[in-house]
Parts: C-alpha cells; structure tokens; sequence
C-alpha cells in the first residue's frame, strides 16, 4: 500500500485508504470548485441544458464505526443528515420504484430527480441512516440478501477483512488465493485488497470453498453474536417498512449472478423478493444486481427480472447519472464519495461527467 493522504484517516473501524497524487489533487480542486460555486453552477445548468437526468446515490453503511476492521463504504451519522438536508432542499427525492415506474413508461422526469438506496442490509441502516430519513421525511430503498437476515451470517468480503486483519498468523498460504505476508497493518490491508479482487473472479462455489479455507488457515472468523448483530431483523425491517422505507432484492445468498445457471440465478431473483413481500406486506419490485459492474449482468438476466415482476434494477457501478432512455433494469447509480464537497460534485453531474469524458479518450 502507497503512502499518502488517507480519507477519513481518523476513523478507526476503516482502512486508511492512501489517495494517489491524482486523487489529492482532485480533492484540492474540488475544494476549491465548491467554495467558489462552480459545483452548483454546474448543477443548475446542467439541468437547464438537459431534459432531465435522475441521480440515484449508493450507500452502505452509516454509522460513527464498524464493528470490525473493514473497507466497506461508510457514511458517519452528521456527513449523512448534511447530505440528505442538501437533497431534500434542491433535489427531488422519490423511491426507486416510482423513478423506475417513470422511465418504463418513457415519461419524463422532474429535472432534479434524485433517489437514496442502500445495498446489502446491514443493521446500521436501521441505527443510524433510518432516524435521519424519518426526521426529514424523506424516502429510501433498502437492497436485501435474505438469506443474510434469516440466519445472521457475516457476509463473505467481512469474514475476509476479519480473518486477514485480527489473525495472530503473520503469512497466508492458500492454494486458491495465493501467498501473504500479514506481518504490518499495511501488508494485511494489501491482502485484502488483493484477496477481494481474486474471490470476485471465482464462480460461486470456489469462492466460499476458498474463503472456508483460508479462515480456517488463519484461525479467525467473525463471531456468530458479531454476525447477527451487523444484519438488520425482520422487525427493524417491518418498523422501517411501517415508515417510508421500501425494501428491494439484492437476490437470497448474494451471488455473483452471471456466474451462475440461469435457472438458479432464476431461484435467487425470485425466492428473494417472495421472502421480502412476506415478512413486510409490501410489494419488492427494485433489485441492485450483487457485484453489480456492467459486465457482471446480461440480457437473460435482465428479462429474468422483467418476468418476474421488477420494475427496475441498478449497477454498483459505473458513476454516472440516469439519462433519458436508460435501460430501466441497467440503472447508474453514484457514490456519494469522500466528503461533502465530492457528494456535491458527484449529485451534480460534474464528476460523472467528467469521469466519462475521460474514459471515452482512454477507450478511443
């Protein structure tokens, strides 16, 4: 891991993710971007020029910490309430079912649309994010893997960060994931990192197969209270589901769904959203696609989706805003990003723009 300015470097739960020089930069310019208006002036025009465009934002967590030591996207409580008070007084927030509704039909949108989700479930949606969104009245999506909740389990990328970074071991030999020095923070950090990256690229079944061995290896696991503790219940659920907050599927066990058949992929897309309507009495239609890069989702997919019902369906990735014409179950979301200077400059459409700008020179 290179040495440099880290975001959040305070924050005790997170990895001190060193910025490269590019980005230090970019934090510097953004700064002063924002401090002379720029970010907003470019927002306000961008929605004079363009029909409209819709911006749905991709949380995780929000909460002072973690539990354990992880490099899982977290939002503290105050950046969190300053980003929604933002949204609420210049955007127009709706759920993602309506905004999705909307497209299907190719009905305009409001200039300003916005729309707030969460991926994966855990429980400090419910502590921290929840109250804020209740307080200001404003609407939200939940992305659940049901499974998660119904038998408490940690999910996989937690399990790796634990094991890696509280072992007493000071090296890894894994005939799946390769060979580790754990003897510094950094090199463990680095591990992780490395590890994420090959478990993503594993069918399914390699993948846990690979984890269960290298946890047993390592000698660390997170522990089953820890587990059941970081995932939300059916009653925080139900009580969020009472009071503005709807609930999408993030599939049952959280797969990699092009790595999948199609017919247990299948399974997933529809047992999930079957367990949702039960125990909430709501209709699901939304789902956020599990590893959801572009090349993670194909054409059968899609009409996998369509046949069962959803309305729409969102990308971890690429940061870019919802244009007219968008693939309803292909939907962009952005990242709310390092500070409230880069949230604004990613809701404004500046960062995504720019970002595609660039990567049409490097693929052009």
């Amino acid at each position: 891991m290179t040495t440099g300015q880290s975001a959040k470097p305070d924050r005790p739960g997170q990895p001190h993710v060193a910025l490269g020089t590019g980005q230090r930069w970019g934090l510097r310019l953004a700064g002063a971007a924002g401090a002379l208006g720029v970010i907003d002036a470019y927002g306000l025009l961008r929605r004079r020029l363009v029909r409209w465009s819709a911006c749905i934002l991709s949380y995780h967590r929000v909460g002072p910490d973690t539990e354990l030591p992880t490099d899982v996207p977290l939002t503290t409580p105050a950046d969190f309430e300053q980003q929604v008070v933002y949204l609420k007084r210049r955007y127009q927030v709706m759920s993602l079912a309506a905004m999705g509704r909307a497209i299907r039909a190719g009905q305009p949108l409001p200039r300003n649309a916005a729309a707030i989700t969460f991926d994966d479930g855990y429980r400090d949606n419910y502590r921290h994010a929840y109250p804020v969104l209740k307080k200001h009245g404003v609407p939200a999506t939940i992305f659940l893997a049901t499974a998660h909740i119904d038998e408490g389990h940690a999910f996989w990328w937690d399990r790796v960060s634990y094991a890696v970074l509280l072992t007493t071991a000071r090296k890894l030999e894994s005939d799946r994931l390769g060979s580790y020095d754990l003897g510094t923070t950094p090199a463990r950090w680095e591990a992780v990192s490395t590890m994420d990256v090959k478990l993503k690229q594993m069918p399914d079944h390699e993948k846990n197969e690979a984890i269960e061995e290298m946890v047993r290896k390592l000698g660390a696991d997170v522990p089953a209270a820890m587990a059941r503790d970081m995932i939300l219940t059916w009653k925080d659920v139900r009580e969020m589901a009472a009071n503005g907050i709807t609930f999408g599927s993030h599939t049952v066990h959280h797969p990699t769904l092009i790595g999948l058949p199609l017919e247990q992929a299948r399974q997933e897309i529809a047992d999930s959203r079957s367990r949702i309507e039960e125990m909430t009495g709501q209709p699901c239609d939304t789902f956020a696609y599990p590893d959801g890069r572009e090349g993670n989702v194909s054409p059968a997919i899609k009409s996998i989706l369509a046949e069962s019902g959803y309305v729409c369906a969102v990308y971890a990735l690429p940061n870019r805003l919802v244009a007219p014409g968008a693939d309803p179950f292909g939907l962009a979301r952005v990242s709310p990003k390092w500070d409230f200077t880069t949230f604004r400059l990613s809701v404004s459409g500046l960062y995504p723009d720019l970002a595609s700008v660039i990567n049409r020179r490097r693929t052009g």
